[in-house]
């Protein structure tokens, strides 16, 4: 019997359009298929413009900050808010997915709280339904703290990782931590002397399948990743073999195993005044040649290292799901000599969507990113110069 082989559909952008976003005005691009490098001075607007994608992909920015930042910081108060859409190309068709982002006190400019919207096709949704939708890979030069930061940075990547591949994490993670967030409440209240000890006993029950849930989808992801992002740094010589490990509080535990082990460390929990098992104190370590790749790994090596991680999170997204990601690699060439830069050009996927951001015009020029369309931007404004 002849197996009938699918197409692998690279995802794409056709069309991006922002209103009031960081420092762009108004912009209508039409995106090609293939890659695009992306030219312009500090300040001018390339990491906004990919950092916009990765909003509609993930819900979150790859810049710290309050998201009242993300409505244009000169923007009047009567138009106090952000509007972002893309025009997605995927195997299942052309959809369309917007977020706005509105102030709620306009006048008060990055100190004002917002309220968010999402719409896929035109229709209000949650927030919650939109990782997926876009499905994209970032880099931003912030990466290299997934090594050197602290472990909640390497959850969120993990997090934003899964969902990708796993429709059902959003959730699991979402009630996670919205119990997690009430337990830890009643933990506050019994180490002040108020509260029922016994009210314990129920958070326990509700916490502990969701917190099974979310280590087990982490678990399972960084036990798929791990071959693809050790092959990766070796390709690009990173100079010696990285391997990556998921450590969990809660690995190997059923929602029973969970909950007593809960129980066990109450007192603890109740000095704290936090629960201390869960998710949320998970790790991801990276090791170079069986030492801690942040103690013993240079600038380039940290870099290769954070390229290698997400180059694995696009090829684990391409085989889950037969959909090549959207790559969206802000300065990633910054810090590695022209061989390394041309080693990392050569390990991106040809038939991907690429959009590539540097300050130097000629910095591809050796590589295969030669032929890519080139845009301009200045203050905000883009312009194709090449393509």
């Amino acid at each position: 019997m002849r197996v009938r082989q699918c197409r692998q559909i690279p995802v794409r952008v056709a069309q991006l359009q922002l209103a009031n976003f960081r420092n762009y005005r108004r912009l209508t691009l039409d995106v090609p298929p293939g890659p695009s490098v992306i030219v312009g001075g500090n300040g001018q607007g390339k990491t906004n413009l990919l950092d916009a994608l990765h909003i509609l992909a993930s819900t979150q920015s790859v810049r710290p900050g309050p998201e009242a930042s993300w409505v244009r910081f000169d923007a009047p108060a009567a138009e106090g808010f952000a509007r972002l859409r893309a025009e997605v190309v995927s195997p299942s068709g052309v959809s369309e997915v917007e977020m706005i982002v509105a102030r709620t006190r306009p006048d008060d400019g990055e100190s004002s709280g917002v309220r968010r919207r999402a719409r896929i096709d035109g229709v209000l949704t949650r927030l919650a339904d939109l990782p997926g939708r876009l499905l994209a890979v970032s880099f931003a030069p912030s990466d290299l703290n997934l090594w050197t930061g602290s472990p909640s940075g390497r959850r969120r990547w993990l997090d934003v990782a899964v969902a990708q591949v796993d429709p059902t994490y959003t959730a699991h993670l979402a009630t996670y931590e919205g119990l997690l967030t009430r337990r830890n409440a009643l933990l506050r209240r019994l180490q002040g002397g108020l509260g029922r000890h016994s009210e314990l006993e129920f958070w326990d029950d509700r916490v502990s399948e969701p917190a099974v849930e979310v280590t087990r989808a982490r678990a399972g992801y960084v036990a798929r990743v791990r071959a693809p992002v050790s092959a990766g740094f070796l390709a690009m010589q990173g100079g010696g073999r990285l391997d990556l490990a998921y450590r969990a509080t809660g690995l190997g535990l059923d929602a029973q195993g969970f909950r007593m082990a809960l129980q066990q460390r109450r007192n603890r929990d109740i000095q704290r005044g936090a629960s201390g098992l869960g998710p949320h104190r998970d790790d991801l370590e990276a090791r170079l040649d069986g030492r801690p790749l942040a103690h013993v790994g240079s600038r380039g090596q940290l870099r290769l290292a954070a390229l290698a991680l997400k180059l694995g999170q696009h090829d684990v997204a391409h085989e889950q799901r037969n959909e090549r990601p959207v790559l969206l690699l802000d300065d990633i060439a910054a810090e590695l000599d022209p061989e390394h830069r041309r080693m990392l050009i050569d390990r991106l996927p040809g038939d991907a969507q690429a959009l590539v951001t540097t300050a130097d015009p000629d910095l591809f020029d050796e590589t295969a990113l030669r032929h890519a369309a080139r845009y301009q931007v200045v203050a905000g404004e883009i312009d194709l110069i090449c393509g």
